[in-house]
């Protein structure tokens, strides 16, 4: 038996990128937008946006159905939080304001099964209610496929990157350009050469370990920007963003500049 596949690790380890979409509006139907518009994965985004493990499971579906890889970002690093995230069958995780070499750590042996973790063992969606035998082939494909990711996205991590990059099991170190640029005072600069000191520093650190680099971007020049540099996880923009965008756009077109000029 074999669980639904994704190919994100292998084609980082091939040196190409994978883009994908965060889904901060909790709804099923971006998902399978994101999926026809021919993204490789969706971050749903469980931090910010209003999803609970059973909202979770709903949209992992919808985008698997669409053949995009969903992977959740958790509120937070917590055993529970990450064990219910994986079990509704999120193909990753990415854990928010990883700062240290023990967080990383603890992010590791949560998300992943014996004998590489300690992940909780249950007859849930992930491993399909039981059906999947045996149990450790079940372990070694969820092993094999589930991304981990940790965000730096605050200054206190940056003297510990080297220890974070270290830790087995961990895939890839996300750069997260907003809360990165509220931890240096100098919020809303989120472009490359305002946080370039660290973004660079996150290559180099991941490339020496072995890990992949990934980075948050609202700009498809700049996504292409970091591709051509090295980062291999890419988000591109939030579903929202592009609602937003597309709203806008159209409204400028009927209203011609203004709603009250019509």
């Amino acid at each position: 038996m074999s669980m639904k596949q994704n190919d994100l690790k292998k084609r980082m380890a091939d040196s190409k990128t994978v883009f994908g979409l965060f889904i901060n509006s909790g709804s099923t139907i971006a998902c399978e937008i994101a999926g026809l518009s021919g993204f490789d994965f969706v971050m749903i985004d469980s931090e910010h946006g209003p999803t609970d493990p059973i909202r979770n499971r709903d949209l992992i579906t919808a985008a698997e159905y669409r053949d995009v890889a969903p992977i959740v970002r958790v509120p937070n690093g917590d055993y529970d939080t990450i064990l219910r995230t994986l079990d509704v069958g999120a193909h990753g995780i990415m854990v928010p304001q990883v700062n240290t070499q023990e967080q990383a750590q603890a992010v590791a042996e949560a998300a992943l099964y014996t004998p590489k973790g300690n992940r909780g063992v249950a007859t849930t969606r992930a491993g399909d209610y039981g059906f999947f035998q045996p149990m450790s082939e079940y372990f070694r494909q969820a092993n094999e496929r589930n991304l981990v990711i940790v965000q730096c996205e605050n200054v206190k991590a940056v003297p510990n990157l080297d220890e974070i990059c270290k830790i087995p099991g961990i895939d890839v170190v996300f750069v997260g350009p907003y809360d990165l640029s509220a931890s240096m005072k100098t919020p809303g600069k989120v472009d490359y050469e305002s946080i370039r000191p660290i973004a660079d520093l996150v290559l180099e650190k991941t490339s020496a370990n072995g890990k992949f680099a990934g980075i948050f971007t609202k700009d498809p020049t700049e996504a292409r920007m970091y591709e051509e540099m090295g980062f291999r996880f890419i988000i591109v923009s939030t579903d929202i963003s592009c609602l937003v965008s597309g709203c806008r756009q159209a409204a400028d077109r009927i209203y011609e500049g203004g709603k009250n000029e019509i």
